[in-house]
């Protein structure tokens, strides 16, 4: 059930990690044709948002690591002072 919490389904805030050594997060976004909600100043984590279906497969095919549910997206934002609003 924890890993079900984990795996995210639908639209909405998704956290990616890079893999080590690979592209970085933001990168990862890019390439995905995402939009980036915000970024720590690492290069390994990024937050964005899944606006349709094949957005995570998309994510997975740019070189991420593991994409996160925004239950995790929210977690790391209030660990590390993030905004998870809306930036246009």
């Amino acid at each position: 059930m924890l890993l079900g919490s984990l795996v995210p389904s639908g639209n909405g805030p998704v956290v990616v990690f890079a893999k080590p050594w690979g592209t970085s997060a933001l990168e990862v976004v890019a390439k995905a044709e995402g939009r980036l909600m915000s970024a720590p100043s690492t290069s390994w984590i990024a937050l964005t948002e899944a606006s349709d279906s094949g957005f995570v497969t998309r994510l997975y095919r740019a070189g991420a690591g593991f994409v996160a549910s925004s239950t995790v997206a929210y977690a790391c934002a209030r660990l590390t002072g993030l905004s998870m609003e809306s930036q246009e």
